[in-house]
Parts: C-alpha cells; sequence; structure tokens
C-alpha cells in the first residue's frame, strides 16, 4: 500500500472516530435520557380489554373485569348498570347486584373487590347463637362465628353454589320474612326466596347494586347505556319452529332461560353450555334479539337465538 493511500485511511478512521465520539455517542446518550425522562404508562401499549353487555348497553373493563369473571360473574351480580365512575376518591362500577371498587390512590394495578353492599346498606343485625348442634353435625346448617349467625337449608344449599363466604362474604344477618318472600343478608349479598316462584327459580340474588345505587342519590343518567345493542331488522333463518337447537358460546356462563322474548323477562334457569332443546314458537324480535319459544324437557320458555345453532334430531332414547 502506497503512503499516500495510507495516510488517507488512517485520516478516515481519525474522522470517523471523532465522530463517534463528538456526535453520535453524545447524541444516543441523550436520547436515551429523554426516554428515561418520559412518564411511564403500563398496558398504552395496546387497548385494554372489554367485555360488553348487552342487557344493559355497558362496558365492562379493567382492573374490574377479571376479577368480576373469576369471582362469579355474570350469574352471580348481574351485568353493570353504569360504566366505572369516580367515587369518594374511588373507582367503581355499579352492576345490578353488587359494586366494585379501586382505590384511585393505590397503586396500578389496584387490588379490585366487591363492597360489603349489605353492610353499606346497615343490614347487619347483632350476633345471635349457634343454632342446635344436630342441625349444625347434619350439614343442615353451618355458623359463621365471625359475624354470629347461621345460614341453613335451602338457604345454605343456594349460598354455597354462588360461591359461598369467598363471593358472598358470611352471613350478617338471619332470616327475614318480608311480604311474599324470606331474605336473609350477607356481606356482599342478598338472598332472596320468593314464594310464589315456580319450582327451581325460588331463591334468587337480590338486586342490591341498584338499591344502593338509589340510596346513594346517584345522577340517573349514569344508567343509561353508552351504547345500543343491535336491531336485526330481520329474524334469524337459521333456525326454525320444530328444530332442535343446541346452546353454544356462552363462555361457560349459560344462557338465560326466559319467561317471555324480552331482556325485561323474569330468568327462571340457566342452560348450561350443550343443552338441547326444541323450537315450539317464534321468532320474536326484542331487545335487539330474535327470540325463539323453546321446550326443555317439558318447561318451556325463552331465549335470544344468538346463543342457539340448529343441529339434527336427537336419536330417541
Amino acid at each position: 500500500m502506497s503512503e499516500v493511500c495510507y495516510s488517507i485511511l488512517v485520516h478516515t478512521l481519525l474522522q470517523v472516530t471523532y465522530t463517534l465520539n463528538k456526535v453520535v455517542r453524545p447524541a444516543i446518550g441523550c436520547l436515551i435520557v429523554i426516554l428515561l425522562l418520559l412518564p411511564y404508562h403500563p398496558g398504552q401499549a395496546q387497548e385494554a380489554s372489554a367485555r360488553y353487555f348487552p342487557e344493559t348497553g355497558h362496558y365492562l373493563r379493567e382492573p374490574f373485569l377479571s376479577v368480576f369473571e373469576t369471582e362469579g360473574g355474570l350469574q352471580a351480580w348481574g351485568p353493570p348498570i353504569t360504566e366505572a365512575i369516580q367515587e369518594s376518591g374511588h373507582l367503581v362500577q355499579y352492576f345490578q347486584r353488587a359494586r366494585m371498587e379501586c382505590p384511585t390512590e393505590a397503586r396500578d394495578p389496584c387490588e379490585a373487590h366487591f363492597s360489603p353492599l349489605g353492610e353499606l346498606l346497615g343490614r347487619r343485625t347483632p350476633r345471635t347463637a349457634p343454632v342446635s348442634d344436630s342441625l349444625i353435625r347434619d350439614g343442615l346448617c353451618r355458623y359463621f362465628r365471625d359475624t354470629g349467625h347461621n345460614a341453613c337449608f335451602s338457604f345454605l344449599t343456594f349460598y354455597l353454589n354462588q360461591g359461598g363466604p369467598d363471593t358472598l362474604g358470611p352471613p350478617i344477618s338471619e332470616l327475614t320474612v318480608e311480604p311474599g318472600m324470606i331474605t336473609q343478608y350477607f356481606q356482599r349479598a342478598r338472598i332472596e326466596w320468593h314464594l310464589e316462584a315456580p319450582p327451581g327459580a325460588s331463591a334468587k340474588l337480590g338486586a342490591i347494586g341498584e338499591e344502593y345505587f338509589r340510596a346513594k342519590g346517584l345522577d340517573p343518567a349514569l344508567l343509561l347505556p353508552v351504547e345500543l345493542p343491535r336491531t336485526p331488522q330481520t329474524a334469524d333463518t337459521r333456525i326454525a319452529v320444530g328444530d332442535y337447537v343446541r346452546v353454544i358460546d356462552t363462555e361457560g356462563i349459560g344462557l338465560r332461560f326466559r319467561t317471555g322474548a324480552g331482556l325485561d323477562h323474569e330468568t327462571t334457569q340457566m342452560l348450561d353450555e350443550g343443552t338441547i332443546l326444541q323450537v315450539i314458537d317464534g321468532p320474536e324480535i326484542a331487545d335487539g334479539f330474535t327470540w325463539w319459544r323453546l321446550d326443555y324437557h317439558g318447561s318451556l320458555g325463552w331465549c335470544a337465538g344468538e346463543w342457539l345453532e340448529s343441529i339434527e334430531a336427537p336419536d330417541s332414547p
């Protein structure tokens, strides 16, 4: 290599080194400092998941969504009746039968939990003695020493099926007879036994989320739907009277079997995923859904066709 070429090469390397030391490296250092100074917002890279409830026209998002779905879900608490709102330093959301809360000053993610609405409504009564040892020994009753109250018979069975103390909290009262029903309050719920309800539909959880919303005197506009369910122009033609249908796509929650076509009709039972029924009447369009009247082992009721699929007639037993 000639001396001229060697000199040019050395000069070029020196220029590159100078540029790295004086320009590029300081620029990289500044960029790092800027990135470190930027506010950090975890989770903004992607939109948090949300679930829409057409029954009320409201959404459920984190930090409440995952807790709601793992601790009772729609069957226990009913749909949300508001969006998430700020209330007395807490982020809260009201449901038909509950309220969820999360302190806004808590670190992200906050520990979302269900409010003790039974307590907040002032339904705790003085402690009482346990029932007889024989009832407790036979599993017909259970005494909760923390609160000093009993849960017995059908109330105990329903209570345990709904998740027991982990979901509803311990009982805070004994049974109370009210017009047309018997009630018992728990830390986060009220169980109602309706005396004139059909068999299998007597016990249900009371709408204490709605009751507490009214008791707080909150703005009724918060109850208005933020999005209306779609309204089909024509009935679903995939199903016809006489078809057999199967319950699908309920995410393990089940499908409501109602006394009439529409969301305001009473639910008599929840149909498990895969349940087979026969269509005997319909369709009727109400509340944005196509409804079919169905026969389930002699019980008649209505279901929304969005969660039904037509199948071949099952083999006769």
